[in-house]
């Protein structure tokens, strides 16, 4: 083992460097400190706003990416209508709904327009072994899953450097309103909404805090969680309740119910915008902190839910009790 041992000259020289670093760092302070003049709240609330903006964009899905997948798409449907005629396939999920990052995965949802259909299970069988034949994709069905589906990937391209994870499943009728619901929203305040709900969305990723899985919320969680604190939360609100808005005509059930579910909401933008617009002036960076500051210190989280339609609403009216242990709730 070797041993070094510093000589006496040595310390004394590191010693001096030391003193006079000191006494140069004793000097300069106050002058660096008279010289620096404090932030104010609302220039620093701009430039958090604007770091906001530069970051989200460089986040968006280029137009090659969008153009890719939309070519995708179109052959994925021309291929299932090889199988099922009467079928439309549509994006749903944050590829549609204005909330999707670069290199993010397709969701894609098989709607079948005919009364006579094959079941779900024996459409994911066939339509793996179509797919396998006539594309390149890597394709994995799962015709028993509590929810078919057929997942795929493409192997990384020029315009795909990731390339490309796609889920197909069929008949989810309710996510395409829900996909349709988050697309208006995102629509009416584009620059603080969207800007939101990206920068969260990679915040809660890269914190690891984003997979229902492991206990902790969705991405589709955290998209409620922004437009619940933009519509009941903030005063006056940046978002408009679409869901209370009355329609423009009478409408029968069966026009704003699917399934059991009332799946109304005011989805004319163009109109809207006519008629209601915000008078909530906070920059993004106001309404982020806010944002924090409510779900931090003010939500009641023991007893409330959040419904983006009627506010916060009671576990106990949601059916979920709490156990004998006073902690979970089932």
């Amino acid at each position: 083992m070797a041993t070094v041992f510093a000589q006496p000259h040595a310390l004394h020289n590191v010693r001096n460097t030391h003193q006079h670093v000191q006494q140069q760092a004793a000097v300069q302070q106050p002058q660096a400190q008279q010289q620096r003049k404090p932030i104010s709240k609302q220039r620093f609330l701009a430039e958090f706003s604007q770091c906001l903006f530069d970051f989200v964009i460089q986040l968006l899905p280029t137009p090659e990416e969008l153009a890719i997948k939309e070519d995708v798409r179109k052959l994925l449907e021309r291929l299932i209508r090889t199988l099922e005629p009467d079928s439309r396939l549509l994006s749903f999920g944050s590829t549609a709904n204005g909330f999707s990052l670069r290199n993010s995965d397709m969701d894609l949802c098989c709607l079948i327009d005919s009364e006579e259909r094959l079941s779900a299970s024996d459409l994911v069988t066939m339509l793996g072994d179509l797919l396998e034949r006539e594309t390149k994709f890597h394709v994995k069905p799962l015709p028993f899953a509590r929810i078919p589906i057929v997942k795929l990937s493409l192997d990384p391209s020029p315009g795909l450097p990731f390339g490309i994870a796609c889920d197909i499943g069929f008949e989810n009728r309710l996510a395409l309103e829900n996909t349709r619901l988050l697309m208006c929203y995102a629509m009416i305040d584009p620059a603080r909404v969207r800007t939101m709900v990206l920068f969260l969305k990679v915040w809660c990723k890269r914190r690891k805090i984003n997979s229902p899985y492991k206990g902790t919320l969705s991405s589709y969680g955290y998209v409620l969680l922004v437009i619940f604190f933009l519509v009941h939360v903030k005063n006056p609100p940046v978002l408009p309740n679409l869901q209370q808005m009355p329609p423009l005509r009478p409408m029968a059930k069966e026009e704003s119910h699917l399934n059991g579910h009332n799946v109304w909401f005011f989805d004319d933008i163009n109109l809207l915008r006519q008629r209601w617009q915000s008078t909530n002036t906070e920059s993004v960076a106001e309404l982020l902190v806010d944002f924090f500051r409510f779900y931090s210190r003010e939500f009641p989280y023991n007893v409330g839910v959040i419904s983006i339609r009627a506010g916060v609403l009671k576990k106990d009216s949601k059916g979920w009790l709490m156990s004998e242990n006073g902690t979970d709730y089932v």
